[in-house]
């Protein structure tokens, strides 16, 4: 079944491609999302003049290719591997797979509704139009709630086929947001006194925000990592930026001297 909507794909457009045949002039490849054959020149499979086609692509493989050429007419498809960026294949790989996942979960969807695969496929294309990934719509389900599908043109019903199955197959990695907080303190008992203000510090974001995790590490005087987790990456953001607000009063309760760096992940 063919997973895209259109018929052929664009040039410079990267595809998903099984190797069929290795030839001396190049590679025939299926491309899966397309139902289509489509041929991968030597030139732009292999990367150096001593390397062999083989050492680049094997019969069976399922790797990403990018469209240098089409011609519907004659219904013959040219692509490279060689100029994949390594960005865009772990990307279209994502995709790919999100495509595959989100039809079979309509496919079960629309079976218990009594409607077809081709129903399922069209659904497919509608939510991909509409969340750019169609797997999105199930993850947002899990991190938002089924507002999310208000606005969808979907049958009622559907809807809540695809919030049933979105609690019972979707599984959300949390979020996390880790900070370096350096705090000084020139009085006497200053250890005491960071201590406690970082120990407030961690109990204020979990009191204001209920369903995350605020921890504190010490990196190393001044040093001290705070990790921030959450199932909804909405709330873990904030409650990110809420550290700023609340070490601006506890530095005034205990005297000590802090900032905060986020770490870029």
């Amino acid at each position: 079944m063919r997973l895209v909507k259109k018929e052929f794909p664009d040039v410079g457009e990267v595809v998903i491609g099984t190797v069929k045949k290795i030839a001396e002039h190049g590679a025939y490849v299926y491309l899966d999302e397309y139902e289509l054959e489509a041929f991968a020149p030597t030139q732009e499979i292999i990367q150096s003049w001593f390397h062999s086609i083989r050492d680049y692509v094997k019969e069976g493989n399922k790797t990403v290719f990018k469209v240098i050429s089409v011609n519907p007419k004659m219904r013959v498809v040219e692509v490279s591997l060689k100029r994949v960026r390594v960005d865009e294949k772990e990307k279209k790989l994502l995709l790919y797979r999100h495509r595959v996942r989100t039809l079979k979960l309509l496919e079960i969807a629309m079976k218990k509704l009594g409607k077809t695969q081709e129903e399922a496929l069209k659904t497919m294309w509608y939510l991909e139009e509409q969340f750019g990934d169609p797997f999105k719509v199930f993850e947002e389900v899990v991190k938002t709630g089924p507002q999310v599908l208000d606005d969808l043109e979907l049958d009622p019903k559907l809807k809540e086929a695809i919030v049933e199955l979105a609690r019972q197959q979707i599984e959300i990695p949390p979020t996390k947001i880790s900070g370096i907080i350096k705090a000084v303190s020139v009085e006497g008992d200053g250890a005491e006194r960071i201590k406690a203000a970082l120990a407030e510090l961690a109990k204020a974001i979990q009191e204001k925000y209920p369903q995350i995790s605020a921890k504190i590490y010490v990196v190393g005087p001044p040093r001290y990592r705070i990790d921030i987790v959450g199932q909804q990456p909405k709330q873990v953001e904030a409650a990110f930026t809420e550290i700023t607000n609340l070490l601006q009063t506890l530095q005034k309760k205990y005297k000590v001297i802090t900032t905060v760096q986020r770490i870029e992940q």
